[in-house]
């Protein structure tokens, strides 16, 4: 049997959903309004940005993260360098990777955690013979499901985990290290495990520029190197001196945003080809905390042309929204949908 796992950012929260606001992984709707208790100042710098760029509408821009970026993500590419839309889209990165170190590095993931819990459910279902037929699909940025692969395989199921060949990223031959900082237990180029496709990129996944602020050209370079940092921390900065010269190293990550082809990197169109693979063989499919937002169009092509392949397929959403649900309905061609509120309720239920 063949299993996918479509992840959203509700997953994350759900790790953790009684932390302070200030340490609450955020969803794409209240996104700002935990940025702001993390870095108030640069807050406000990317949401001035925004009224710059829509005026008062930039209110609704803000009760999306995901919309917001796109916004940002396509002026930026046609933008001057040292525009404010260059620079807007180089805050918004910035922040986000504040905000994702700030709420999740601490997120736990022992075998006590639902997030262990959860992903061992789905192993143990698939019968741990054959880890590469259970696939993971995020959109998600953050490094918790790696954390917690890890701490799956560290606990008697060996296999399950393989950094970085869990990414499925062709090309990669090295693994840079972080001075100081702690590193997974597997460092394994070969594409082994449980693959995890990251649609949108990674916050361990960097370009190197030789300024903080690169220039649009170098920043959205499709052909740009991407450097794989192993370590499952989110750092807030990092500044790497190959050779003694200081160089800036930026997140790669490719926000939700209609014919994204033309400006994804091209490391990430492979990704997409494979989960597109995943999905057309899958016999179980579980979408986890993913609303598929309206702007995303390249990935409501993905789910609907491939979630329709296998028409005996079983879906089960897991949101508190009965309206995502429908919302697959229609995306998956199936005339069942079986719906869960929670994680929990998912891990206590018994169903194949």
């Amino acid at each position: 049997m063949k299993t996918v796992l479509i992840i959203g950012a509700g997953l994350t929260r759900s790790a953790h959903p009684k932390n302070g606001s200030k340490k609450r992984p955020p969803l794409d709707a209240d996104f700002f309004d935990i940025a702001r208790l993390v870095d108030q100042n640069l807050t406000n710098k990317v949401l001035e940005c925004l009224t710059s760029l829509v005026g008062d509408y930039a209110k609704v821009l803000s009760s999306s993260f995901e919309t917001a970026s796109t916004y940002l993500y396509i002026k930026a590419i046609d933008s001057k360098p040292g525009s404010t839309y260059h620079h807007g889209f180089l805050n918004l990165l910035t922040l986000l990777n504040l905000v994702l170190s700030e709420t999740t590095n601490s997120l736990k993931t022992s075998p006590q955690s639902i997030i262990y819990r959860f992903l061992l459910s789905e192993l143990k279902k698939q019968g741990l013979k054959k880890p590469s037929d259970f696939s993971i699909i995020t959109f998600n940025c953050d490094l918790l499901l790696e954390r917690a692969l890890e701490a799956v395989d560290l606990n008697g199921h060996s296999g399950t985990f393989s950094f970085p060949g869990c990414y499925r990223l062709e090309g990669i031959t090295k693994i840079s290290s972080i001075e100081g900082a702690e590193q997974f237990n597997s460092q394994n180029l070969d594409h082994e495990g449980v693959a995890i496709f990251k649609l949108h990129g990674s916050m361990n996944w960097h370009s190197k520029h030789k300024s903080t602020a690169p220039m649009p050209k170098t920043m959205f370079n499709t052909e740009r190197e991407i450097h794989l940092h192993n370590s499952p921390i989110i750092f807030k900065d990092l500044v790497w001196k190959p050779n003694q010269r200081r160089v800036y190293m930026k997140p790669v990550i490719v926000p939700p945003v209609s014919g994204k082809r033309g400006m994804i990197h091209q490391d990430l169109l492979g990704l997409w080809s494979k989960a597109a693979k995943a999905l057309a063989q899958a016999d179980r499919v579980v979408i986890a905390g993913y609303s598929c937002p309206p702007l995303d169009l390249e990935a409501r092509i993905l789910l609907s042309e491939n979630l329709r392949a296998n028409p005996d397929k079983r879906v089960y959403v897991i949101d508190p929204s009965p309206q995502t649900a429908t919302r697959f309905t229609e995306l998956c061609g199936v005339d069942l949908i079986t719906i869960y509120k929670s994680i929990e309720a998912w891990v206590r239920d018994k169903r194949p």
